[in-house]
């Protein structure tokens, strides 16, 4: 995080509030969230691989779909994040 000169939280005066959050950082959490849930995926896939009688989904067709939505959900937040941080 860029900050200009003195405006770090570290160096404000007691009682000034801190500078309010870049709008790219609820997207960044989120981007977050979702490559979580890629490696929860994959982990998971490891594990139905061994075990498959497990939790499963509906068909297999649907555990296709659902982790292609989700590994292209994250390419593309991953993309717009990188994107934003280029542009500032």
């Amino acid at each position: 995080m860029n900050y200009e000169s003195g405006t770090h939280p570290a160096n404000l005066p007691e009682g000034q509030d801190r500078p309010a959050p870049q709008p790219g950082s609820l997207l960044e959490r989120v981007t977050a969230v979702v490559l979580i849930a890629v490696v929860l995926v994959l982990g998971w896939m490891m594990v139905i691989a061994y075990q498959p009688e497990w939790v499963r989904l509906p068909s297999v067709e649907a555990e296709v779909i659902f982790t292609l939505v989700l590994l292209a959900a994250a390419l593309i937040l991953v993309s717009v994040v990188a994107l934003l941080h280029t542009r500032r």
